[in-house]
């Protein structure tokens, strides 16, 4: 079956609301980061734009099943060619500490009126 790589940086990560989704997953890093914006979205989770930053967005990096895809497809409220999609799907390069890999996001295209900037780019430690 085919695998696929997935950073998360938000309620996916260990300790988070829906790490659950990935209890089954294999981690390959906990200390990866991507290129980015992060901002709260008021909503209880992060949103991602894919934005020139000096302070890279912290995350984890999985690799996940073609099943367990279609669940995080499900949960960020993604489809494929979808009009009205909450997040969209785009691969993109994370930093771990075996060098780089091509891996799945889940980002958002614009940033709404009410997010608030995430001046560390990392959503566990907004939380704390």
């Amino acid at each position: 079956m085919k695998s696929h790589l997935v950073f998360v940086y938000g309620t996916l990560r260990k300790g988070e609301k829906y790490a659950y989704y990935l209890n089954k997953a294999e981690c390959l890093g906990e200390n990866c980061t991507i290129e980015g914006t992060l901002y709260d979205t008021g909503g209880g989770y992060p949103a991602l734009l894919c934005e020139n930053s000096k302070i890279p967005v912290k995350g984890e990096l999985y690799k996940i099943t073609a099943d367990q895809l279609k669940e995080l497809d499900k949960l960020e409220e993604y489809e494929e060619d979808g009009t009205h999609n909450l997040y969209e799907r785009i691969t993109v390069k994370v930093t771990t500490e075996d060098g780089e890999k091509d891996a799945i996001v889940y980002v958002m295209t614009s940033k709404r009126d009410h997010f608030k900037r995430i001046k560390s780019n990392d959503w566990i430690n907004l939380q704390k």
